[in-house]
């Protein structure tokens, strides 16, 4: 009987603060989401626009975009570290997307040079630029100062892409290990809310109250809690939504896309990986056949042969030749640095023993290469002289490219 008044005045005082956390979740929900969808941001042009990367910019790729660590696996290693990720998918389904991820990280990464890591700039722009929705897009561009962060992608994938190709400001992402100057695999935790306070805090002495907007995805997220600290106003993107995106033309580039320094010209989704490394036997045999044609056969026989194995070649040679009254041999170009282009030359024209000219082939490809090579110095003036001693006497074969464009494109 004595328990009775305070079994009354509990459910008293239980009621009101039910109450007031319902009304306070629900001020909360004004103040933080204005509206659900980030299409409809109004007067963002002088506002200072938070937005996450892979929720409110690219649209629904495969899981765990696991295209863009495939990139960085073949394009860092080649073949053997690209097997070994695509060996790796079905464990990385299982395990879930953080799990997953790390696993990713560990084989796309480890090991990789940090200095010489420049995939995120001259390769993966390319293939991220083609996955920004439209609708994305142009919630993004409304705002007066753009800061992109995420929470998947470590930040050497994604820093250049969204500074030279979209403009955004600002970038922050998850860090990777590194140990005497090589990546480790690891990768930092998610990004706090600390890891943007620098940020924030200078556009907080710029503006005032009600100029820091957010762009995430669903409320439940890591994402929502993060910039619900920060922002005035959060605006979010639903996978329904996102599955009705457009795709970004590209005449609303806002600056010109050059793919450059890329060995795969699709993007690499589990299936089309398992579909390039399993026809890779069958291409290397095939070259083997048609360079073992091209040297050892007469041209009436390696002609037939080369036509079997699908080879198609248009050939356009002009009726009369420049004549000269000296012996020198002549200066074909190419427009590829590889040792194929000579070939596919003296094939057309029909040209034995060719002689190709190189900047930075590999001493195993000169060694196991089927035609002459010289190797060129980088000094103009001695290169200059090696190749009119070597026209002299023979025909040229050069890549006026010299060697791979690497420097920033813009």
């Amino acid at each position: 009987m004595n328990s009775t008044p305070f079994f009354v005045v509990y459910r008293i005082f239980s009621k009101k603060f039910r109450r007031t956390a319902t009304a306070s979740a629900a001020g909360v929900h004004q103040k933080y989401q204005k509206d659900p969808s980030p299409a409809k941001i109004s007067g963002g042009e002088g506002k200072v626009l938070i937005f996450n990367v892979e929720e409110a910019l690219l649209k629904p790729s495969s899981p765990y975009f696991f295209s863009y660590f495939m990139l960085v696996a073949f394009e860092a290693s080649g073949v053997i570290r690209a097997t070994a990720l695509l060996m790796s998918y079905p464990l990385i389904r299982l395990v879930g997307q953080e799990m997953g991820l790390k696993i990713m990280v560990m084989i796309s990464f480890f090991g990789v040079k940090k200095d010489n890591f420049r995939i995120g700039s001259s390769v993966l722009g390319k293939f991220l630029m083609n996955d920004v929705g439209l609708e994305g897009f142009e919630a993004v561009k409304k705002g007066r100062k753009r800061i992109g962060f995420s929470n998947f992608f470590p930040q050497v994938m994604i820093e250049s892409f969204l500074r030279d190709y979209l403009e955004v400001e600002e970038v922050v992402g998850r860090e990777l290990k590194a140990f005497c100057g090589y990546f480790v695999g690891l990768m930092e935790p998610k990004v706090k809310a600390s890891s943007l306070s620098h940020l924030i805090q200078e556009q907080q002495q710029e503006q005032q109250n009600g100029n820091l907007i957010g762009i995430c995805g669903s409320q439940m997220g890591y994402d929502f809690h993060l910039l619900s600290s920060i922002c005035n106003e959060i605006y979010t993107v639903s996978e329904a939504d996102k599955k009705k995106w457009k795709t970004l033309p590209k005449d609303k580039f806002p600056k010109r896309l050059i793919f450059h320094d890329g060995r795969l010209a699709l993007n690499p989704t589990p299936l089309d990986t398992l579909a390039i490394l399993t026809w890779l036997p069958f291409a290397l045999i095939l070259v083997f056949i048609r360079i073992f044609a091209y040297i050892c056969l007469p041209y009436n026989l390696c002609v037939p042969i080369s036509a079997f194995s699908g080879m198609r070649l248009t050939v356009s040679i002009p009726v009369e030749k420049t004549k000269t009254n000296d012996n020198r041999g002549c200066l074909y170009v190419c427009n590829h640095r590889t040792l194929l282009d000579p070939l596919y030359i003296s094939a057309a024209l029909r040209i034995k023993n060719p002689l190709a000219v190189t900047y930075s082939l590999s001493p195993v490809s000169e060694f196991f290469s089927p035609i002459r090579t010289v190797r060129l110095t980088r000094n103009r003036d001695r290169d200059a002289t090696l190749m009119k001693r070597l026209l002299s006497n023979d025909n040229l074969i050069i890549c006026p490219e010299g060697t791979t464009c690497r420097e920033r494109i813009f």
